[in-house]
């Protein structure tokens, strides 16, 4: 499945909030823009506390449907606190509430009836006292069964947070894992709980290259694609219980590589794992359909991987939905504006969701850090602002000295007036 719209109230830092998603089935001439040549990627853009990684949350609660109550994701402070919210507290009874409305295409791999092309999920926040708590809130549940099964291959999603942290392969205990809380919640937990770690690649790999030879070399592939050229290569060798990653001839093992390899590596390994336990049958992994969220994508990242990673994700895996969060211009740059969710605080700490229907694929950094979606003014260190505003009054009132100082310290940069 993929999302089409989501509409929040009351959740953190949205009061009344909506959005379009794209992704490759979005009718994009009903949503009166033009489609994007990467049909598949959403970016949410905003300054710290804007909602970007709350954003990623509501889809997921969303994206469990009517499983949602019974899932184990624990709510802490998604109700939006307003003053005169706390003022009732004082009283007693039931405070506030948050809603989460969602629209979603299926497909033939989330087994809706015939004749069905889109499902709801309505999502309540409660608090009682102290207490928040989940509720599913739409009357059609029928069409989510397969919500409930660990073992279906309907209705895939996952979503990672900014800590995205491996589990040592010896620490690992797949079983204990899916006995403490529901499969699909375990996609999303990170997002959740920043302590939560993900999937290492060693301690599920082996056994599909022992059982399934197939479906192991298309990981491989998959996992060598998804990194991109120039990057260490996958070798399918095992050091120590590590796998080996090779480079110009140097083979490291993971633990050894650096932050950026480590944390990308990681949820790529983690997202692989999902993919191979719910790629129905016959199916090629990169066919599988679906959601993916992914919080701070460039996490970590050289600002060349930067420029690439969205496309090389996109391209891997054509058939899922990414919506990623960023502060990169970079990143910005590699995508057109019908990709960009921008997100802004108004009145009262309450963001909005738009898009800025402004070019700006293929700029560099500094030209997308002077667009709307980053509002700068310059991107000057404020030290070397004053300098040169001083040397312009100066210049302007006609000091010869100060005209030749201000051409000469922007030409060469402020480093020697420091």
């Amino acid at each position: 499945m993929y999302i089409d719209r989501i509409f929040l109230r009351n959740f953190r830092s949205f009061r009344n909030a909506q959005i379009d998603l794209v992704h490759p089935d979005q009718n994009f001439e009903q949503l009166g823009m033009p489609a994007p040549k990467l049909r598949n990627v959403n970016l949410l853009l905003g300054n710290n506390g804007a909602g970007k990684t709350t954003l990623l949350k509501a889809i997921s609660l969303a994206c469990l449907g009517p499983a949602v109550g019974q899932s184990g994701i624990y709510p802490y402070r998604l109700i939006r606190r307003e003053p005169e919210t706390y003022q009732s507290k004082k009283n007693g009874g039931n405070l506030a509430r948050a809603s989460i409305s969602a629209f979603f295409t299926p497909h033939h791999q989330d087994r809706v009836p015939i004749g069905i092309s889109s499902l709801e999920s309505e999502t309540l926040i409660n608090l009682r006292g102290d207490l928040e708590y989940i509720e599913w809130a739409h009357l059609d549940e029928k069409v989510w069964h397969p919500i409930f099964s660990s073992e279906s291959d309907a209705f895939f999603f996952v979503g990672y947070g900014a800590m995205r942290r491996v589990e040592q392969k010896e620490n690992f205990d797949s079983g204990m894992r899916h006995s403490r809380i529901f499969v699909r919640a375990q996609r999303i937990q990170s997002l959740f709980e920043d302590t939560y770690s993900l999937v290492p690649l060693s301690s599920w790999l082996p056994r599909y290259k022992a059982e399934n030879k197939g479906r192991y070399t298309q990981v491989v592939t998959l996992l060598n694609k998804l990194v991109g050229t120039g990057h260490y290569k996958f070798t399918g060798d095992i050091e120590s219980g590590e796998y080996l990653f090779e480079r110009g001839g140097l083979k490291v093992p993971f633990r050894a590589l650096s932050d950026g390899y480590r944390a990308y590596l990681g949820w790529v390994g983690d997202l692989l794992y999902h993919i191979c336990t719910t790629c129905p049958s016959g199916k090629r992994l990169d066919e599988n359909q679906g959601i993916v969220m992914i919080d701070e994508i460039d996490l970590h990242l050289h600002p060349q991987w930067q420029l690439s990673v969205l496309p090389t994700l996109a391209a891997a895996l054509p058939k899922i939905q990414f919506i990623v969060t960023s502060h990169s211009p970079l990143i910005v740059g590699s995508l057109e504006w019908m990709n960009i969710i921008t997100m802004k605080s108004g009145p009262y700490q309450s963001s909005s969701l738009k898009r800025i229907s402004s070019a700006v694929h293929g700029l560099d950094a500094d030209q997308v850090l002077l667009t709307d979606f980053f509002g700068l003014g310059s991107t000057r260190a404020s030290a070397a602002k004053r300098t040169l505003k001083s040397l312009s009054l100066k210049a302007r009132q006609g000091d010869t000295d100060a005209a030749f100082a201000l051409l000469a310290q922007m030409s060469r940069g402020m480093e020697s007036s420091e």
